[in-house]
């Protein structure tokens, strides 16, 4: 079975500089979780495997200007939208930054910001919001 990837300070997606803004990696982060899925029941080797490893790696990001390295992607088993953001820094995990956060959160969830639940057992490195869909 294939845990639910959190987000660290070292990322298997892209790293963005300051010329990509928040608004600009939401955005694609948004279009390349909408091209797939995770799937749980998936193990780690096979081809399966292979297809959730790629989706992961187009589905995450490391933002330099905000220090944010994060997750955003659809959950099959649980029909939701799911982000794992964590604060990062050269040297390691920094500090949670609410405001910071929250921009991240409405731009990846936009209108529908309000609805989103944070998980309850989030970490002090990394926390976890879902958005279930609709339908």
């Amino acid at each position: 079975m294939s845990k639910t990837p959190i987000a660290a300070p070292h990322t298997v997606g892209r790293i963005f500089d300051t010329d990509w803004s928040i608004a600009n990696v939401a955005r694609l982060l948004r279009s390349n979780a909408g091209r797939g899925v995770w799937r749980h029941a998936v193990t780690t080797g096979g081809s399966a495997g292979s297809v959730n490893q790629y989706y992961l790696r187009t589905v995450s990001a490391r933002h330099l200007p905000s220090g944010v390295s994060l997750i955003f992607m659809r959950m099959e088993r649980e029909n939701c939208w799911y982000a794992s953001l964590c604060f990062a820094g050269a040297d390691g995990v920094l500090p949670w930054n609410p405001e910071t956060a929250e921009l991240w959160l409405w731009a990846l969830f936009g209108e529908d910001r309000p609805r989103v639940r944070e998980a309850a057992d989030a970490s002090q490195n990394a926390r976890q919001f879902t958005l279930a869909m609709a339908g």
